[in-house]
């Protein structure tokens, strides 16, 4: 982070901080009056729930610790909550090891969240009356109020420390992180009302209610995490590292599944590739290769398969297309090809094609295949920068490239 970045992240912290101060000592409502029995039960769970937050992506992180603020204002009051959550910042940023700044930031948007919470709910409650849909609306608002305030709080300082606008940063909080608040808002609507109705055994069967749900949700954040990870490093099994095409693995894979589809194979082989290595070397050759894939890659559908067969020699396979559609991608790529060009190379890079189509052709994949490769190598007999149809009669022309008496 650079100088003046984190000058002005601590500047707008020591604000935040010193408004909660103030706000606190203004709106002080007192301990005398205080449960302390109830006030250490509501830190321990604060803790946990703490303790029990998952990551959803870099910018968003799921707790329920909200659906306690509501019950904890309403049975400790203003002040009691605002050092709980304040408490629960600072014991976060020490277990962490999360720098000062980002520790005090964390305290005081939790403490001065829970204030502007209380102190809404106590108009509200004036304002709606304390009974019926009374109660519901003065809960409901005062969820609002530290749903806005926690992440206006923090988009504020995501936008300082990323040098983006604030409303830029609301918009990225829209997603999984935001529908967490307002679902642990709810739910703590209902922890309020039910402690309301049973008193202390409602609350003590509340919270047990919560800390499963916390455990649940922990469960279910390992097991997504697990699958992501194991899908991630399915997916880089199958993956050329060097083009970032599907590899033979994949194609192997295609081949072994007996589903029977409607699908066009082209099979492709740079004309005069091992030529173009010994003028130019291997890193020129493995940038064509790269090149070449991000080509085929803007030429066809995202459910398309760009495969590296092997060396030079690629496989696309266009899921649900016939003849006549394999040629329009194929002359499309061909196209897009002719474009690339590098002061280095004195020759512009071609490419042979063969098509074969099932189940127009055959039935069998690795016959389809086969058809393909045999297609493939029509057109390089035919004068190579062609594309060529399989027909069982032999050599039909599906697309001709522009022909250069300089060609590879």
């Amino acid at each position: 982070m650079q100088g003046d970045t984190k000058r002005r992240m601590q500047y707008n912290i020591y604000v935040v901080t010193l408004i909660t101060v103030l706000l606190a000592t203004v709106f002080y409502s007192g301990l005398s009056q205080v449960n302390w029995l109830v006030v250490l039960f509501f830190t321990a769970l604060q803790v946990f729930l703490q303790e029990s937050m998952v990551s959803v992506n870099e910018r968003s992180k799921i707790s329920l610790g909200m659906t306690i603020v509501l019950p904890m204002i309403y049975l400790c009051g203003a002040t009691p909550a605002v050092l709980i959550v304040a408490f629960k910042g600072l014991y976060d940023g020490l277990k962490s090891r999360k720098s000062w700044y980002r520790t005090l930031f964390n305290s005081s948007q939790f403490a001065l969240s829970t204030l502007l919470a209380s102190l809404s709910l106590e108009y509200l409650s004036v304002l709606f009356g304390g009974t019926g849909v009374g109660v519901v609306l003065a809960f409901s608002g005062a969820t609002a109020v530290y749903i806005f305030c926690n992440i206006g709080l923090i988009c504020h300082i995501a936008s300082v420390w990323r040098g983006t606008s604030w409303w830029t940063e609301i918009k990225a909080m829209v997603g999984p992180g935001f529908y967490s608040h307002v679902s642990s808002g709810f739910i703590g609507i209902l922890f309020t009302l039910f402690v309301m109705s049973y008193g202390f055994w409602g609350l003590i069967a509340f919270s047990a209610l919560v800390i499963n749900l916390s455990a649940l949700l922990k469960a279910a954040a390992a097991v997504s995490t697990e699958r992501s990870q194991r899908e991630k490093l399915e997916r880089q099994l199958v993956i050329d590292e060097m083009t970032g095409a599907y590899n033979f693995r994949y194609l192997n894979n295609w081949l072994s599944n007996p589903a029977k589809e409607t699908i066009a194979l082209i099979f492709m082989d740079i004309d005069n590739f091992a030529a173009f290595n010994n003028t130019y070397g291997h890193a020129h050759g493995d940038e064509v290769l790269r090149q070449l894939v991000g080509i085929i890659n803007q030429s066809v559908r995202d459910d398309d398969r760009v495969i590296r067969y092997g060396g030079d020699e690629f496989v696309v396979l266009l899921k649900g297309m016939n003849a006549e559609g394999a040629k329009r991608v194929g002359k499309q790529i061909m196209d897009n090809l002719a474009l690339l060009r590098n002061p280095k190379w004195a020759e512009p890079i071609t490419v042979s094609w063969g098509i074969a189509v099932m189940p127009q052709h055959t039935e069998d994949k690795r016959q389809l295949l086969l058809f393909a490769d045999q297609a493939m190598y029509w057109a390089k007999e035919s004068g190579k920068n062609t594309m060529q149809m399989w027909s069982p009669r032999g050599c039909e022309l599906a697309v001709e490239g522009e022909r250069t008496t300089d060609q590879l």
